[in-house]
């Protein structure tokens, strides 16, 4: 039994190395690629969340333990490409640079904005986690902030990030001219992100997704991370992690942010699960780890 138990274990590790070194290649591809291109539409918000999941399952763009996996980087807020190091807003350009993305813009040529959770930032240290409302441990059990307006609806579920095409200026909006090293034009968001037909919601604030039809009004793209999603990498990162180092808690975060609780939780003795996504969940074999109490701060 013990010798089924390790090989189970053994293949579990193997899948969780492999998805990891694929993500590994993907990013450092990316990063050798990072002169300014242009994608439009749909496939650079799509490409935009990936590689925002990816920086979350990283940790951050090193790839080190100095954060919390889970944890998504400042908003670029002064044009350059760059995330902002200490970030005094949650709303701003899409950080492409700090990504190792070339340019994304839609199809009329804007660049992408970014909205994030406060919970989720990295400029929240790991060591003041877990212990207030303001800074809460980073783990799959954590709910997105910001709330889903749907054609003037307002829906139950919250994201954890979003990415917004702006697509053409509205009559109201006014546009600077391109910058020349981000290649994104000036202005703050009320110049590119639109309000809501219904009084009083508009995503420019960074705290709800406006999601309506396009209309002369309205023709901001709205794509969503939600928790599952978001974790799902982390998770197996996480997991990589711990067996790697022999079987203990590895580092400050698995236990300031709590993880034991979300992948050592009660349920059949030596499986546990990882979310990839509604309905489906993928069982792996627990890890020695698992065993052990979860420290509190």
């Amino acid at each position: 039994m013990r010798r089924h138990q390790r090989g189970a274990m053994l293949l579990a590790l193997l899948g969780v190395i492999a998805a990891l070194g694929s993500l590994l290649l993907l990013r450092m591809a990316r990063a050798r690629d990072a002169s300014p291109h242009s994608e439009t539409g749909e496939r650079a918000l799509a490409r935009a969340r990936e590689a925002l999941i990816a920086y979350a399952a990283l940790g951050n763009a090193a790839g080190n333990h100095d954060n919390s996996p889970g944890a998504l980087p400042c908003p670029d807020l002064d044009n350059d490409g760059v995330a902002d190091f200490r970030c005094s807003a949650d709303i701003g350009r899409l950080p492409w640079r700090t990504l190792g993305l070339g340019l994304l813009t839609d199809h009329a040529g804007e660049c992408l904005w970014y909205v994030r959770s406060p919970a989720f930032g990295n400029n929240i240290p790991t060591a003041g986690r877990g212990g207030s409302a303001d800074r809460p441990a980073l783990n799959p059990a954590l709910a997105g902030q910001i709330g889903d307006v749907e054609n003037g609806q307002h829906g139950t579920r919250t994201w954890v990030a979003l990415v917004i095409a702006p697509g053409d200026a509205l009559p109201h909006q006014q546009r600077g001219a391109t910058d020349r090293l981000s290649g994104c034009r000036a202005g703050g968001a009320q110049s590119f992100l639109d309000r809501s037909s219904f009084p009083g919601l508009d995503h420019a604030q960074g705290k709800v997704a406006i999601r309506e039809a396009v209309s002369e009004h309205f023709n901001d793209r709205v794509i969503g991370i939600d928790a599952t999603p978001h974790f799902s990498l982390a998770a197996a990162r996480v997991l990589g992690d711990v067996e790697l180092s022999g079987g203990a808690p590895p580092h400050a975060w698995w236990s300031r942010n709590r993880w034991c609780e979300s992948l050592c939780a009660d349920g059949p003795v030596g499986v546990i699960r990882i979310p990839d996504g509604e309905p489906v969940r993928r069982p792996l074999a627990a890890l020695p780890g698992c065993a052990l109490p979860c420290e509190r701060p």
